[in-house]
């Protein structure tokens, strides 16, 4: 009879002669000697075990998988990629998730602590993606979205102090993630420039550029680089990607990219930051020449700041001979169409809205001619268009391009196509409110446009 689950008592085997008198065995041996009969030798052990008992029978212990999620935190971090999947900020796929997940992820008690804040702002933004689209109950998505919020800006305090490689990854992700989430709940959008500026950037530069040249530091820079560009031109301020170090920095993606492709992105946003800080300087140049008695002694500084102009004119002319000719199709090609066409109307602007200054020491500016205006005009809208309906570029790209192309909409149609477009972009991030109610402002004020001369 085959011995039960609880019996572990050794198994033998008795020789023939054994078995046949069902005489029992001593130990391991049989009851007859070796010498009186070869066959009766060692029995076979073929086990050993000990007698248990349903009271002291103990199953092998298995180690078990990690507790899954709760529903409604997986639920969260289900929109949270689906977010990110739909909001590319570089005009390709977002290969970096692989980085984010690898650092949300850590093995012991004490790490967990310290990437609480990662966890937290990916559950944030994945909470208010819910509440956006009006999936299950609004206001308790929207409650945990703040909850989360709120933790992961406690935990990320305690974190800026820890200056290893893996805590500022974490650091940089958080610090991007809650700006996301400031620009989808912040109409302002005061709170995002907080996060970019003292954040973000200040992070950023806390590693320095040989920190991005490749591993995680360099997928996020190539994320989070488009945003530190759109926010020098927005709001008229210059940013650390103007500095030598950084412009290294960008030149070597730039020629990695060409080696792949005719035309790139990353040499059209080199191109912006120097626009934008162009612009840092003709504005001071403006302030000071306008209250001067003494015009001329401004000619040396007129010239240098024109003549900046004039190459970063044909550099943008260039890069677009070498696009047109390209035959490549795509994201990042909307995306660097919508960019050229903004950022032409961008450095004429420079000039242009203070033409008589420039007259004054009788300095030619790289201005754009009505019609040129025009074209551009068009071309924001139709790439911007597009990119809204039929691309997974994030709609907060084109906050930049909108808002040049709104402040030269002299009809009404234009002004309404501009409008229709913010309104698109309103829907996912309410931050698009405070660019329509500055250009509903600028409409109302009958602005005067720039004056610009005809050939």
């Amino acid at each position: 009879m085959p011995l039960g689950p609880f019996d572990r008592r050794n198994k033998r085997s008795r020789c023939t002669s054994c078995a046949a008198s069902h005489t029992k065995k001593r130990g391991t041996l049989c009851v007859f000697s070796a010498q009186q009969s070869p066959e009766h030798a060692a029995a076979i052990v073929l086990s050993k075990g000990k007698h248990f008992t349903a009271h002291t029978f103990a199953a092998t212990t298995v180690a078990r998988p990690e507790s899954p999620l709760a529903d409604m935190t997986a639920c969260y971090i289900y929109h949270f990629d689906m977010f990110i999947k739909r909001n590319s900020f570089a005009g390709g796929e977002p290969s970096f998730l692989t980085d984010v997940q690898s650092l949300s992820k850590v093995a012991s008690a004490s790490e967990k602590l310290k990437s609480s804040h990662l966890f937290s702002a990916m559950l944030a933004l994945g909470a208010m993606q819910t509440h956006v689209l009006g999936i299950s109950d609004n206001r308790k998505n929207l409650q945990f979205a703040l909850s989360s919020y709120a933790q992961s800006i406690g935990s990320l305090r305690r974190a800026v102090s820890d200056t290893s490689p893996t805590s500022r990854a974490r650091v940089l992700w958080s610090t991007f993630f809650l700006g996301l989430f400031e620009l989808m709940q912040d109409a302002s959008g005061q709170r995002w420039l907080q996060h970019m500026v003292f954040g973000t950037s200040q992070a950023l530069v806390a590693s320095g550029p040989s920190a991005c040249v490749s591993g995680p530091n360099r997928t996020f820079f190539i994320q989070a680089r488009t945003f530190e560009v759109c926010r020098s031109i927005i709001f008229n301020q210059p940013s650390f990607l103007a500095t030598p170090e950084w412009m290294a920095l960008t030149g070597s993606l730039s020629n990695a990219s060409s080696s792949r492709h005719g035309s790139n992105l990353d040499n059209l946003l080199q191109l912006i930051v120097l626009c934008s800080a162009l612009r840092s300087h003709t504005a001071h140049f403006i302030d000071v020449f306008s209250r001067s008695a003494e015009p001329d002694c401004f000619l040396s500084t007129a010239l240098d700041l024109a003549m900046q102009g004039f190459e970063i004119r044909e550099e943008l002319e260039k890069w677009n001979s070498i696009s047109s000719a390209s035959p490549e199709t795509g994201q990042e090609v909307i995306l660097a169409r919508t960019y050229y066409s903004a950022t032409s109307i961008y450095l004429s602007g420079n000039y242009d809205y203070d033409l008589q200054h420039w007259q004054a020491v009788n300095v030619a500016v790289p201005i754009l001619q009505p019609e040129q205006i025009v074209r551009h005009f068009d071309a924001i809208i139709r790439f911007t268009t597009k990119a809204l309906k039929c691309s997974d570029l994030s709609p907060l790209l084109f906050l930049f391009p909108l808002r040049v192309a709104g402040a030269r909409a002299r009809q009404t149609p234009q002004r309404r196509a501009v409008m229709e477009l913010l309104c698109d972009v309103r829907k996912q991030f309410i931050v698009a409110d405070a660019m329509i109610t500055e250009l509903e402002v600028l409409w109302a004020s009958n602005h005067t446009l720039p004056q610009v001369i005809t050939e």
